[in-house]
């Protein structure tokens, strides 16, 4: 999942802004709000008609943040921003507080210095913070978060979340970019069987050096800016940095395993992938895999298969680029044949 950066993570942000991040970003809080929203506009914001969401999740790294433009450039979709912080759980609530007080910022190149910009307003991977609230202590351990069936309690309160966020944006659908959405694609269809699940993935070695390239570089901006660190846990973002936790599932690494090591983030993408490609039925209606290498080869042809998918008039992709190519040395034979095979396999699911 994309983490926010600079300013964004609270580089900008006065001591007082800090200070607020601090109070507002403690469950308890959050909890609160959530409360005190639902009791202000859940149920007007439940009346209003929707169509289906959309959730991308995957493996970070893979493109979902130029395909979550994608979508919401459609003008149909409503998602969480920065704007909403730090009280995603009461968009509307914090929207009609802050109002006086709206203040914006340039944008600016994200922490993973991969050329792609972002501010206030550009839609962001946030809703873990639902997540970690209501279900934090059954998935998230010291050491790996788990998957879990989300309870049927919140399962509802997630209903909510939605609608409040469309009527926030006054969009008819809700678009999430989550990729710990991985850990309960079963609640996700529980709570939207209408859904649509989007998986993109990258060739196993390339976007493996990525996941380890990124997860050097965040280790290094936690180190320099703890603040920055804790806004990564507050949001949920496990999947590198200093809060990195490994998934608990099978043929994923040990917490104990080096990061250091190429084969550790192989393992890791054979493990999320194998776990996508073998959900139930129910799960698997509600599935689009999209190999974004073959989708930036051939821009036209993938975005007009995703928009028949999703029932969305997308534009030309022209912001769909391939990623630079990473020299990579010391991977194992058998773990990345492993990877390979599987990787073929959700080759085939794409096509």
């Amino acid at each position: 999942m994309s983490s926010p950066d600079g300013a964004l993570a609270g580089g900008g942000y006065s001591r007082a802004d800090r200070l607020l991040h601090r109070l507002a970003m403690n469950p308890a809080v959050l909890d609160l709000s959530f409360d005190l929203e639902r009791a202000r506009y859940g149920t007007v914001a439940r009346e209003r008609d929707s169509g289906a969401p959309l959730f991308v999740t995957g493996l970070a790294r893979a493109g979902t943040t130029i395909l979550l433009r994608l979508l919401h450039d459609s003008g149909e979709f409503a998602s969480l921003t920065y704007r909403d912080m730090p009280f995603p759980l009461a968009p509307n609530s914090w929207q009609k507080m802050s109002k006086r007080s709206r203040h914006d910022l340039a944008a600016r190149e994200r922490g993973h210095g991969d050329g792609i910009a972002h501010d206030l307003d550009s839609p962001e991977a946030i809703e873990e913070v639902f997540w970690r609230t209501t279900e934090g202590k059954r998935y998230i351990t010291r050491s790996h978060v788990h998957p879990h069936d989300p309870l049927p309690d919140t399962v509802d309160s997630f209903r909510d979340l939605v609608a409040l966020v469309r009527h926030r944006y006054d969009r008819p659908r809700y678009l999430s970019k989550n990729n710990a959405n991985v850990l309960r694609l079963g609640g996700i269809v529980a709570a939207f069987p209408d859904a649509v699940l989007i998986h993109p993935f990258r060739d196993p070695l390339q976007q493996a050096a990525s996941l380890l390239n990124q997860h050097r570089r965040a280790v290094d901006l936690g180190r320099a800016d703890r603040f920055r660190a804790s806004y990564m846990r507050w949001l949920g973002h496990y999947e590198f940095g200093r809060s990195h936790r490994p998934p608990l599932i099978p043929g994923a690494p040990a917490a104990s395993e080096p990061t250091e090591r190429i084969d550790y983030w192989l393992a890791i993408w054979s493990a999320v992938h194998r776990l996508l490609l073998d959900q139930p039925a129910k799960v698997r209606a509600r599935q689009l895999f999209v190999d974004y290498d073959g989708l930036c080869a051939a821009p036209a042809a993938g975005v007009a298969r995703i928009a028949a998918a999703t029932g969305v008039p997308l534009g030309a992709g022209d912001g769909l680029r391939p990623p630079p190519a990473h020299a990579v040395e010391g991977a194992s034979d058998e773990v990345l044949a492993e990877a390979c095979a599987v990787h073929a396999e959700l080759v085939a699911r794409a096509g």
